[in-house]
């Protein structure tokens, strides 16, 4: 008889817990589809660099109006060049808006949109 009180003790204490659990959780009903909105801007919380210490390409949300300003460059014979686009730097494969950095020049970049090749020159100082 004494097992079978504490036992019912027990189970009410516990479906006490549960309510009260259930009861103080905050829910804010309609932020089921919120979605963060970076501005253009990287992502916090993803790596800049994988596992083994290679830089990741850095991924910006697509948007519509992606300045395509060429900047400057700095090349190298052995692949591992980077440009200035609109402010953002970037280098071959990474993702500027919806365009995509095929390859990187002395004087130029070319970018890939859909299939559709985009050339960008680099401005000399007289121009």
């Amino acid at each position: 008889m004494r097992t079978a009180m504490y036992t019912t003790k027990m189970g009410i204490a516990v479906l006490i817990a549960l309510f009260a659990f259930i009861a103080f959780t905050p829910y804010a009903p309609g932020n089921e589809n919120f979605k963060y909105d970076a501005k253009n801007k990287r992502d916090p919380f993803r790596p800049l660099a994988d596992r083994d210490g290679n830089l990741l390409p850095e991924l910006r949300p697509v948007t519509a109006n992606v300045e395509l300003n060429l900047e400057g460059i700095v090349w190298s014979k052995n692949g591992d060049s980077y440009a200035i686009i609109g402010g953002a730097v970037v280098r071959a494969g990474d993702l500027l808006g919806d365009y995509k950095v095929k390859t990187i020049e002395k004087t130029r970049v070319i970018l890939d949109r859909g299939g559709e090749e985009s050339v960008i020159n680099l401005r000399s100082e007289e121009e």
